[in-house]
């Protein structure tokens, strides 16, 4: 399986970045980033990691290393949420990218508990920023209806995380998350690797599904892992 990854060296992008490089499954990465990996990263034979200058314009060499792919797990984005890198960004990529597919192709989107798609609803705190990842949801969510684009191989997939805890988190957060809500990053990250690799019924998945299926994936594989120690023993 080969995937398209953004947001890489970011708290959640770098997580899916590390999970993505264990996973048997997946055998290319493509790194779309504005500076290194690291030495680590870069040195793995399944990572291609492409320099972008300016993630509105994709050179047709560009282009062409991405073709093929069969998923793209976006996690860029910022609390601040900036239109442009929150909508220009994943837009432009999918107007270079989607008129090449051949074959059925998931998008998958990291958004926000909070966003919030209709544009003119009154909101009471954090207005423009919800409206902007809103708007991104639903930009990304019409590029799979835009099937004469794509013949109809483009689906996209929302993931919408309350708050994201470190795995070592410490007892305060654990605790505020336990009331608001909360996903650790490696369940996140899991239930989106997983997601674009077998799909979902529901294109958009908030916090308890996410934590659901991220806990599910991380459990079976802990269990493998384990089968496989013991038989590595007999």
């Amino acid at each position: 399986m080969k995937v398209i990854l953004t947001g890489s060296t970011g708290f959640i992008g770098k997580e899916v970045l590390e999970q993505c490089r264990a996973d048997k499954e997946i055998t290319s990465i493509i790194a779309l980033t504005r500076r290194s990996l690291g030495d680590e990263a870069e040195k793995d034979p399944k990572v291609q990691v492409i320099i972008m200058k300016d993630f509105k314009v994709y050179p047709k060499e560009v282009v062409k290393q991405l073709e093929g792919a069969d998923a793209c797990i976006w996690s860029m984005g910022h609390i601040s949420a900036i239109p442009e890198v929150e909508i220009d960004y994943p837009l432009a990529f999918a107007k270079a990218f989607a008129p090449t597919l051949r074959k059925p192709f998931r998008y998958m989107h990291c958004s926000g508990i909070l966003a919030e798609r209709d544009q003119t609803k009154r909101l009471w705190f954090l207005q423009e920023g919800r409206r902007t990842k809103g708007a991104a949801e639903r930009e990304m969510i019409a590029v799979e209806a835009r099937t004469e684009v794509h013949e109809g191989h483009w689906s996209t997939f929302i993931v919408k995380p309350s708050m994201v805890l470190e795995q070592s988190a410490c007892v305060f957060p654990k605790l505020l998350g336990g009331v608001i809500g909360a996903v650790q990053v490696n369940e996140l990250a899991a239930a989106m690797i997983d997601i674009v690799r077998r799909g979902s019924e529901e294109q958009v998945s908030h916090n308890a599904m996410i934590v659901m299926r991220g806990r599910a994936v991380l459990d079976t594989a802990r269990q493998i892992e384990n089968i496989e120690r013991n038989i590595e023993r007999l």
